[in-house]
């Protein structure tokens, strides 16, 4: 039929659309192969679980610092030490710790840190100082803003180390998205870095792919300390996935899993540290070549879909209808744009975000794209990266913002 010669918009049109299966299939074949935790409920029994210590690294996090702690002391867990290390904060982190340290005495261990030595980043520092302290063989590091839901949550993650004789383990977090900002920017920033980190290989030593989330790392301590701790990564920022890629080249085995109704923690409370705090784990996680290739993925798989088929299908109904928008290439635009919104779907509904959202996911990739080209100007020194008072130049720090932390109240 003359309405489907083929001409180079069809062909395009069907290269995309063939393209999408293919993104499709390798999603759906992640998320089969994705680990799922779900909180035990059966009883703890104390000799068969180590003794853990589990480190708090707080910065300025008055406002959240005190339900992480008191979700940390509902956990189920026998012999817990948990340790939260007070890192300069200028707020009321400092007294709010002190307070609970007296609340649950000889369980919550606080430590206040005056001073960040010369060549070292911040948190790094911290849950460095947090590990002198540690006396257990397991170690996990979280952070200030998560809050376990569970009571068994640490226990089933202990179990599961131990179930797949793992050394070095991380749960990925679930966010609590309470704006639309978040529930846009979240899911479309996670998927784009899902794609590059392959969560389902992690755990095998065939592929170098490695992956954490700082959130959540249960690690072996011994393990941990033979590949130098967070001093290895003392100057990097995404110090979490830096971290997980030092200990699977070392020979640790290395495991992520998902996990529903374990802990929740924080996204980016303003729309500056969402703009922040993105276009830095970008620069920390992708390398140039790698940025640069997502912005052209988006602009091919993303943009000139949704541009074709917007552009034609209101020609069409204008009565000017395009040469080149024939029926088989009308077809594959669609088809292409299609799958692109089934895979929204699919991965608002993974990261829990509301499905309504979906429909502005445009706006959260054009988000990523600009986050990405962000984080490739700041590769080059053209930009600086900016997060929690220290500016970072080619991922080094060039300026930390001088502040003097609160004195304890005598």
């Amino acid at each position: 039929m003359h309405s489907f010669d083929i001409n180079a918009w069809t062909v395009i049109a069907w290269v995309l659309a063939a393209a999408w299966v293919a993104v499709v299939a390798l999603f759906a074949q992640g998320i089969r192969k994705r680990s799922l935790l779900r909180p035990l409920t059966d009883r703890c029994e104390p000799d068969q679980l180590p003794r853990l210590s589990v480190i708090v690294a707080a910065k300025n996090e008055a406002d959240c610092i005190e339900s992480c702690i008191r979700s940390l002391f509902r956990q189920d867990y026998p012999q817990l030490q948990v340790i939260a290390v007070n890192d300069r904060s200028t707020d009321d982190t400092r007294d709010i710790l002190d307070r609970l340290a007296l609340e649950f005495v000889d369980r919550l261990h606080v430590v206040h840190v005056a001073s960040l030595p010369a060549g070292w980043f911040g948190k790094p520092h911290a849950l460095t100082v947090g590990m002198q302290s540690a006396t257990g063989s397991l170690v996990c590091f979280t952070d200030a803003d998560c809050v376990f839901q569970a009571t068994s949550a640490i226990r089933t993650a202990v179990v599961e180390l131990q179930r797949r004789q793992l050394q070095f383990f991380s749960v990925a977090a679930r966010y609590a998205m309470t704006s639309l900002r978040e529930c846009v920017t979240v899911p479309c920033c996670s998927e784009m870095l899902m794609t590059w980190l392959r969560p389902e290989r992690v755990e095998d030593p065939r592929w170098p792919d490695a992956f954490a989330n700082g959130a959540f790392i249960l690690v072996q301590r011994e393990q941990f300390d033979q590949i130098g701790g967070w001093g290895s990564v003392k100057t990097t920022i995404s110090e979490d996935l830096q971290l997980a890629r030092l200990a699977k080249r070392a020979g640790l085995r290395v495991g992520i899993a998902a996990a529903d109704g374990f802990y929740e923690t924080r996204s980016y409370a303003t729309t500056r540290d969402s703009w922040n705090g993105w276009s830095r784990i970008l620069k920390g996680t992708l390398t140039p070549a790698q940025l640069m290739i997502t912005v052209m993925r988006m602009l091919i798989l993303f943009a000139l879909p949704l541009g074709a088929v917007l552009t034609g299908s209101l020609l069409t109904l204008c009565g000017q209808a395009p040469r080149w928008f024939t029926p088989a290439a009308a077809t594959g635009f669609a088809i292409a744009f299609g799958l692109r919104c089934v895979l929204d779907v699919a991965m608002f509904r993974l990261v829990g975000a509301p499905v309504a959202a979906v429909v502005l996911a445009p706006l959260g990739r054009l988000f990523v794209m600009a986050a990405s080209m962000r984080a490739l100007f700041s590769h080059a020194g053209w930009v600086h990266t900016h997060w929690r008072g220290a500016t970072y130049s080619a991922g080094r720090l060039v300026m930390s913002q001088s502040v003097t932390p609160k004195s304890p109240i005598r």
